[in-house]
């Protein structure tokens, strides 16, 4: 059965249903449908053709909506399949059956059985016409490592994949209600403040009317969704589109993941970042470049990266903490690391030279420092 996504309600999974509702309130999100079983229907590929050739020439986004995704206690970031840039028939049907399986993958297992929370066998599919991207960022309605009530917005030129995969260090802002002249320019009449924030692109990727227009749209969708939002965005032909909302999991301040009691710090911090996952963890870093070397790392150790992908779920299921060399504080990785409660700092340059393998560490994801902690090293 195909559903436009406008009619979109929880039979359709937590993604599409949150998007139809905003489209049902005026707010600009891109047109699509919704396969509900894509995997036991088979009259649905015939309704499909129908539904793209009323949609346009695309591309298609083809993404999962399952009913446990999304939700107010688990995001499952980054764990289901999405395909993006998909332009004939025929290639999004198989799309939307490969994204339909993707609810039985090893690291879907992994996140499931960390959190507690499952999505359902069957994964509904959404389709939507892509758009393409100018500017493309996440922005949170409330600060996702402190809890505290600003907009966080985080930005990079073109699609938001690299933002959202933590694979490029994003520009940051935080805006922050009701503090005119605290820092940085002011839009008078805006929602308060835009502080810069964050390495990252050196060029304007925004403005700072940009930014509070972003805040206020953000503000927009939390009202009209009952709560704090992460909410996925993209600027098109001077147009602010909605992608994504989803309720904020998790964002109360300080927790401590220590794994094995408290260190004493050997100096100064080796290493600096996004504070991305509050808590400290101490353990032994595990410096791995890429997934053929998952049999190196151990339950306990810290993950040191250059950046993760959802595949490294398995991996941080296990780990005490996370350290990447790109990525901000709204990556998949970063969304990971505080459902699952270990420390993370994101965009450390050089972190797979700065840490050794096998040096003890200590990993303050409130910070965002990473210290050398007293104790033996363990082998490589």
């Amino acid at each position: 059965m195909i559903v436009p996504l406008t009619d979109a309600d929880d039979r359709c999974g937590g993604k599409a249903a949150a998007l139809g509702a905003l489209r049902r309130a005026g707010v600009d999100v891109p047109d699509g449908v919704v396969v509900l079983d894509p995997l036991g229907d088979e009259a649905w590929p015939g309704a499909l053709e129908d539904a793209l050739r009323a949609l346009g020439d695309g591309p298609f986004a083809v993404r999962s909506s399952a009913r446990g995704e999304d939700g107010a206690a688990a995001s499952f970031a980054g764990q289901l399949a999405t395909t993006l840039g998909v332009r004939t028939a025929g290639d999004v049907i198989r799309e939307v059956r490969r994204v339909g399986a993707s609810g039985s993958t090893a690291r879907v297992a992994a996140y499931s059985s960390r959190t507690g929370h499952r999505v359902g066998s069957v994964v509904p599919v959404l389709v939507q016409v892509q758009v393409a991207a100018e500017v493309s960022g996440v922005l949170f309605t409330r600060h996702p490592v402190t809890g505290a009530d600003e907009v966080v917005v985080e930005a990079a030129p073109g699609p938001g994949s690299g933002v959202v995969g933590g694979t490029v260090t994003p520009a940051r802002w935080t805006v922050r209600p009701g503090r005119p002249g605290c820092a940085g320019d002011v839009v008078p009449g805006g929602p308060g403040d835009v502080v810069p924030g964050a390495p990252g692109d050196a060029r304007p990727v925004l403005t700072t009317a940009q930014v509070l227009a972003l805040a206020a749209m953000g503000h927009r969708v939390a009202a009209l969704r009952g709560g704090p939002q992460d909410v996925e965005w993209v600027l098109a032909a001077g147009r602010a589109r909605v992608l994504q909302s989803r309720p904020v999991t998790t964002g109360g301040g300080p927790r401590s993941a220590t794994t094995d009691g408290p260190r004493s710090l050997t100096g100064a911090p080796i290493a600096v970042g996004t504070p991305a996952s509050p808590g400290r963890a101490t353990g032994p870093a595990r410096v791995v470049g890429g997934l053929d070397e998952l049999d190196r790392f151990g339950a306990g150790d810290v993950l040191v990266c250059r950046t993760t992908s959802p595949a490294w779920t398995p991996l941080l299921a296990v780990a005490s903490a996370v350290v990447t060399e790109t990525g901000g504080l709204l990556a998949h990785a970063a969304i990971v690391a505080r459902e699952l409660g270990i420390p993370a700092v994101l965009g450390v340059r050089g972190a797979t030279t700065l840490l050794r393998d096998g040096q003890e560490v200590v990993v303050d994801g409130t910070r965002g420092t990473v210290a050398a902690a007293e104790g033996r090293e363990v082998a490589s």
